[in-house]
């Protein structure tokens, strides 16, 4: 564990049970880790090294101290503080028309991997929309028995994306909350 993911845990939980949760942390990350680098490609591995199995790891680990509604909202703040810095950058890059446009096209490019099935139907100067068909985030918390986890990564598109100045971010569902597709729609305020 990281220190500062430490600190936040401690400053939850206290220290001694964040002993614990770090010790069950530390066992499952490497477990899942040791497989998924037979299995993922290199780009999926990647992502999953850095945002979701670390995330997965987090909660079992306070899975044997609390129950998952109590794990799932102690993750959940801890993850939203995690990515706080990024979202006031992309508060105040899409505080502009050029960084708005910026900001789609980077956006869009980065969607062009194997971490999803996408499907981009628009993308143009004044809205941006895909719908994910397939997400690597929901299919490893079901692989590892924590479907119920998925959607906070889900939720944390509308706290990164939630006060865009000049942007709008709107969704109707998303895989991870049971529905067939996650529909992404990006719309010049």
């Amino acid at each position: 564990m990281n220190g500062l993911l430490r600190m936040l845990v401690k400053d939850k939980i206290g220290e001694k049970k964040t002993k614990g949760i770090e010790r069950i942390y530390c066992a499952e990350l490497k477990v899942m880790l040791d497989k998924e680098e037979k299995i993922l490609t290199a780009n999926q591995f990647k992502t999953a090294k850095r945002q979701i199995l670390p995330k997965i790891a987090l909660y079992k680990g306070f899975l044997n101290y609390y129950d998952r509604e109590e794990s799932i909202h102690y993750c959940r703040d801890i993850f939203y503080k995690q990515i706080l810095w990024a979202k006031y950058i992309v508060a105040f890059l899409t505080s502009t028309t050029f960084g708005t446009n910026l900001f789609k096209k980077f956006f869009a490019n980065a969607l062009y991997s194997d971490v999803w099935d996408i499907d981009i139907y628009q993308n143009d100067k004044k809205r941006l929309n895909f719908d994910i068909k397939r997400c690597l985030y929901s299919d490893l918390c079901t692989k590892y028995g924590c479907g119920e986890f998925t959607p906070v990564f889900c939720g944390g598109d509308f706290f990164m994306f939630g006060n865009m100045k000049r942007l709008e971010f709107s969704r109707k569902g998303t895989i991870g909350q049971g529905e067939k597709i996650c529909d992404f729609h990006f719309k010049n305020k």
